[in-house]
């Protein structure tokens, strides 16, 4: 699968439902712990541009403006989330546009990205594209999931070894180890940390696995005895969760944060 590819997926997806998870998402009181994550990155937003590559649908741009942002551009190459995120925030200094950010122009003193670097065919390349964007002496805030802790350790076993689909968009899998190369390549300070420790080892883990494992199983073709797999389960919520993992690598989604010098 190609990022190009991935439109049609994303419209599939929304014509399945997505409308849905979408909703919860634009009206939910709790902030998913990533975005919040983001937020409190920076110590005060007041009076920054803050431009949003990947918006989906607004909600973050939302929560920004509140927070003293002076103007938020969102752009999204989805319609269906560009419609959505039109349609629930409405500011004047809120702007959601239909857009490939190869068409974006400008600079801003932030420029965010979450989740969407592990969709891209090269994301060093879209790192470097997003630089561009970023004021000298601005910030550029992006995450994605993040795989040195036993969540990934367990999945890209199976990735590695079988070639098993573990997830249905990624095209790369990556980890503070490329985000510390890449800061050298771009010239960037970059600091980090990870957050969704529950997913990566916790309950949250058991409830994904629980539905996760079967079907990763199934479409890789592998052995897939119900009994077997419940072992797995019980297995890792005697062993692993009763363990401390709260180390620097260990959450399910890394925060990068690199600084532009002036």
């Amino acid at each position: 699968m190609k990022n190009k590819d991935l439109r049609s997926f994303y419209a599939n997806l929304y014509k399945k439902g997505e409308r849905k998870h979408y909703t919860a998402l634009l009206f939910s009181k709790e902030l998913p712990e990533e975005m919040a994550a983001v937020i409190d990155e920076v110590p005060s937003w007041r009076g920054k541009t803050v431009v949003d590559v990947g918006c989906g649908t607004g909600r973050i741009g939302w929560e920004l403006v509140h927070k003293g942002a002076k103007h938020f551009l969102g752009i999204d190459y989805a319609s269906s989330a560009i419609k959505e995120a039109q349609q629930h925030y409405r500011r004047p200094n809120l702007e959601f546009r239909e857009m490939d950010v190869k068409n974006l122009q400008g600079t801003f003193d932030v420029v965010i990205s979450l989740g969407t670097l592990e969709h891209m065919d090269d994301p060093f390349a879209m790192l470097k594209t997003l630089k561009r964007h970023v004021k000298p002496g601005g910030s550029l805030i992006v995450t994605c999931p993040n795989w040195v802790n036993p969540r990934g350790y367990f999945l890209q076993t199976l990735e590695l070894l079988f070639k098993a689909p573990i997830t249905l968009a990624d095209l790369h899998y990556l980890t503070p180890i490329e985000f510390q190369t890449w800061s050298k390549r771009l010239r960037m300070p970059l600091s980090w940390k990870t957050v969704d420790h529950d997913w990566a080892h916790g309950k949250l883990l058991i409830k994904d696995f629980k539905r996760r494992i079967p079907n990763v199983l199934r479409d890789a073709k592998l052995p897939r005895r119900q009994s077997q797999i419940d072992a797995f389960i019980r297995w890792i919520e005697e062993h692993v969760l009763p363990l401390d993992h709260k180390t620097a690598f260990s959450g399910a989604t890394g925060l990068y944060h690199f600084r532009r010098p002036n």
